[in-house]
């Protein structure tokens, strides 16, 4: 029966984390289905959706993170997706983009995914960075976000609020069409 898991890890970015983590999921006889990989940071972290049949998946990747945690500084975490047969729902397309740019400051995630989350619009995908231009000036914030806005979800109303938004933060958002 088929079997499925995410490991999430986290640790300094050395090279090789990527080959250490794969090599155990492929010794456990795991497949890579999904994943995301960053360097956040100064640090590296991943995320692996995998899926395999032995019946003893679970103890053997759970065997399999102790020693990636032995080898050095990962923490990992090990998550059972209980019976993947039975889920009807499958990963949203995004349909939109957000962008947003301004000047760093607290609260510009918090605002706009809690709008989001408010007209029922579902974050598929966001990346996030704060580049610091120059040693006087103030940090800029920068964020891109894939979305899948539900169809009953009005449009221009949507628009408004985002301007709004960005109006209070003093930011620039724009939403385009995918």
């Amino acid at each position: 029966m088929k079997q499925q898991f995410i490991i999430s890890a986290v640790g300094p970015n050395v090279t090789g984390i990527v080959a250490q983590v794969s090599k155990e999921i492929h010794a456990c006889g795991c497949n890579f289905e999904d994943s995301s990989m960053a360097v956040i940071g100064d640090h590296f972290a991943l995320m692996i959706l995998i899926t395999g049949e032995d019946k003893n998946m679970s103890h053997e990747l759970a065997a399999c993170c102790k020693r990636l945690r032995a080898k050095g500084d990962l923490s990992i975490a090990l998550f059972p997706i209980e019976s993947p047969e039975s889920f009807t729902t499958q990963t949203p397309e995004p349909n939109y983009e957000l962008r947003v740019k301004g000047i760093d400051r607290m609260g510009i995630v918090y605002r706009t995914s809690q709008l989001l989350a408010s007209r029922n619009i579902n974050v598929v995908d966001m990346h996030t960075s704060v580049d610091n231009l120059a040693k006087n000036e103030p940090s800029i914030f920068t964020m891109k976000t894939l979305i899948s806005v539900p169809e009953e979800v009005d449009g221009e109303r949507l628009r408004k609020d985002l301007e709004s938004i960005a109006e209070d933060l003093n930011d620039m958002i724009s939403l385009i069409k995918l």
